[in-house]
């Protein structure tokens, strides 16, 4: 799961014929990854959280690249971490 803020200093029309040329384009999602959920908020500045599976570490390191190449600074914070649904982690912590 990756958490995110865009940079409000980005215009967001910008950001949005970004993601709209990378989707169409199939440069995003990338190949060996499935996505789950793709989220925004219309809270200022924007974020949002992206829930994928990956095929491995390097696939969730260039999924960051894609957009950071495309657009230097175009986020302001970027998380990512592995994630269990609650049903599988509520168990593990019992």
């Amino acid at each position: 799961m990756a958490y995110w803020e865009l940079n409000p200093n980005k215009d967001i029309k910008e950001v949005a014929k970004l993601a709209a040329d990378l989707t169409k384009s199939g440069k995003f999602p990338l190949k060996g990854t499935k996505m789950i959920g793709w989220y925004n908020t219309p809270s200022i500045p924007n974020w949002g959280v992206t829930i994928y599976e990956a095929d491995n570490e390097e696939t969730v390191f260039n999924g960051l690249l894609v957009w950071t190449k495309a657009m230097p600074d175009m986020f302001s914070c970027f998380k990512v971490s592995p994630a269990l649904t609650a049903e599988k982690s509520i168990p593990l912590a019992l």
